[in-house]
């Protein structure tokens, strides 16, 4: 069944290491952005059976209830939905006890927070607009709201030295699901002009591992994802099992029948043409498979062998045998009579995965 990304553009202030498609408001998103958006969602002409929707952005929590709720007619209209996760990303500043009710009466779900840390340093480092406190704040408000939550958290932010105490508040909050992330110094954004302060491969990994240690009550099912039991993110196993998503707002991406598409990230061309694409690829087998393998390669578990026989109607082994004993030999990927898996080494070292499995890609 497809995942659904909704991407919303808007911000109130321009987070400097974000590359994401994004435009500056200083109010909430406007009508024009949600009328256009619909119009492109009632457009739609694809596979209408749906597990999940993510609010993504930008900023989310900026699109007015009344609005949001448009936005999900819409979505109802054009889609089965078979007992979705419907997430909604939300800024700490944003999240009140009434703005909250709103979203759960509209049946969005579960919220993924962008608190990023619980340090001021780094906060003010990221160009965050809250503090400490808001954050705390909204977390206390949407733990007594909601059963499924996500705190996003970043890693290798000036001072490197707050970070373990930003995982040691994390597990006092105790939130239902952690992602964590590595900081990027992106081109095109102003972070660019900071290379200098980006940490080393070796300094990035320890703090990784730090992340690993004090989480371990966690299950850490993907390389950047930590879960209780059942609060996975089904809406982001779509993308890691490689299966098939629609996206609507500027510069979303689907990928349907085999096509990689992406909407227009200019904001003015979205607004006059909705859902005309930017680009689009038609994959090839051989590209299907090995983009399905390295993003299995993300997930603890790895990949079902079944699954791959029933999608592409041979064994694993049949395509990767030599890049697999390559990977196996190096201690980055083990095999059993199942699944195909990572080792503890292959998420640190996971791009040598891509790029071996890469290396055996098959001409058509």
């Amino acid at each position: 069944m497809l995942g659904i990304y909704i991407h919303i553009p808007y911000c109130r202030t321009l987070c400097p290491y974000c590359d994401f498609v994004k435009v500056r408001t200083k109010t909430t998103v406007p009508e024009a952005f949600t009328d256009a958006l619909c119009s492109e969602i009632d457009a739609y002409d694809g596979p209408v059976d749906a597990q999940s929707v993510f609010f993504g952005g930008g900023t989310p929590s900026l699109v007015p209830p009344a609005q949001l709720e448009r936005i999900l007619g819409a979505l109802h209209n054009q889609f089965t939905f078979h007992d979705p996760e419907i997430t909604l990303e939300a800024n700490p500043d944003d999240v009140t006890d009434e703005l909250v009710q709103a979203w759960k009466d509209l049946g969005i779900n579960r919220i993924s927070m962008g608190v990023q840390s619980f340090d001021e340093r780094v906060l003010r480092y990221l160009g965050r607009r809250h503090d400490v406190g808001g954050a705390e704040r909204a977390c206390e408000i949407i733990a007594r709201h909601f059963d499924s939550w996500n705190l996003d958290l970043i890693f290798g932010a000036k001072p490197i030295g707050a970070w373990e105490a930003t995982l040691q508040r994390a597990v006092e909050i105790n939130p239902p699901h952690i992602a964590a992330y590595g900081l990027t110094y992106e081109p095109g954004t102003p972070f660019e002009k900071r290379m200098d302060d980006a940490v080393d491969p070796d300094t990035s990994l320890e703090l990784y591992k730090e992340l690993e240690r004090i989480l371990a009550d966690y299950d850490h099912y993907e390389i950047s994802n930590f879960a209780k039991p059942g609060r996975a993110s089904r809406h982001n196993l779509v993308y890691w099992n490689n299966g098939e998503y629609a996206g609507f707002g500027t510069g979303a991406y689907s990928y349907l029948d085999g096509v990689r598409a992406r909407n227009h990230s200019s904001l003015e061309h979205y607004l006059e043409v909705p859902g005309e694409k930017e680009e689009a690829l038609t994959l090839t087998r051989a590209e299907e498979k090995v983009e399905t393998m390295i993003q299995y390669m993300r997930l603890h578990e790895g990949i079902p062998r079944a699954d791959y026989e029933t999608r592409f109607g041979c064994a694993i082994e049949a395509d990767y045998g030599v890049a697999l004993d390559a990977l196996v030999a190096r201690g980055l990927v083990e095999c059993t009579s199942t699944h195909i898996r990572p080792t503890s080494e292959g998420f640190y070292l996971n791009n040598e995965i891509g790029l071996e499995l890469l290396s055996a890609v098959l001409p058509e």
